[in-house]
């Protein structure tokens, strides 16, 4: 049952009740308001990362307080696909870039939690075996010595996923320079799963989607049920699909009573 694909978003209506907009971001750009959800028009918000996020929040910020620019200068002088993602960045006029931590999750999260509404993290933590076993199928594809040389060699096939992801766009964003914003973070994202095996990418998808509906379903039962789903843009179309098969619901609990629960403990 799927909804309206938008610039930067997606809707869909789960046929046991309640909606979910995908609201795309782009990893480290700070989004004009005009890109920014309404807050009070959601009941709750999930998260494309694990429940130790917050936590590693916290240290890259306490990282820029006592050396400013040292988390993008880490990535900027890797082989990682990162480095020529914030390469095409740099060359974009009127966009701010290059913030850590990656401020749009941060600002949408506390945002909610200021408005006393439930948080999750859709990501299963490490202690999860299934999650566990997938992320070392994940690194032993991302580690293949071809895909190695590959990441090292890898300008040409950067141009061609450049020119790929500038195809078909629909609509335009904020200005010519979100745009710009845009293609250059599906190439990134693009070159990131090139690395896996299609089975791999389509069994993280179905898993984070089983989780995401049970996200809504923990908000509760009820048709008008909203959850708002931040994640970076390029994997919009990956998770809608899976969406789509319908997985099974995940029981997944929020944050607040994830960190409640292990305070007790």
């Amino acid at each position: 049952m799927a909804g309206g694909r938008a610039w930067s978003t997606a809707t869909w209506s789960d046929p046991n009740g309640g909606a979910v907009l995908l609201h795309g971001t782009f990893p480290t750009v700070v989004h004009p308001r005009t890109l920014w959800p309404d807050v009070a028009a959601w009941d709750a918000v999930a998260v494309l990362e694990d429940a130790e996020a917050p936590h590693a929040w916290a240290q890259e910020a306490e990282d820029e307080r006592a050396s400013p620019g040292v988390n993008l200068e880490a990535v900027q002088f890797g082989i990682g696909h990162e480095a020529r993602l914030f390469e095409a960045y740099s060359i974009i006029d009127g966009v701010q870039w290059g913030s850590f931590p990656d401020p749009e999750p941060v600002r949408v999260v506390r945002a909610f939690e200021r408005a006393g509404k439930p948080v999750f993290f859709l990501e299963p933590s490490l202690d999860d075996e299934a999650w566990s076993e997938h992320l070392s199928i994940e690194a032993t594809e991302r580690t293949h010595w071809r895909r190695l040389l590959r990441r090292v060699r890898n300008r040409r096939a950067w141009a061609r996923a450049m020119a790929t992801a500038g195809k078909g766009l629909e609509g335009q964003g904020p200005s010519e320079a979100f745009n710009h914003v845009k293609i250059a973070s599906r190439a990134w994202w693009a070159m990131w799963d090139d690395d896996l095996k299609l089975a791999t990418i389509e069994a993280r998808n179905l898993r984070l989607a089983a989780r995401l509906r049970g996200a809504l379903q923990a908000v509760g039962l009820r048709a008008e049920a909203r959850l708002l789903v931040v994640l970076p843009e390029p994997r919009i179309d990956g998770l809608l699909a899976a969406l789509e098969q319908k997985p099974q619901p995940e029981v997944i609990v929020s944050y607040d009573d994830l960190t409640a629960h292990h305070g007790e403990e």
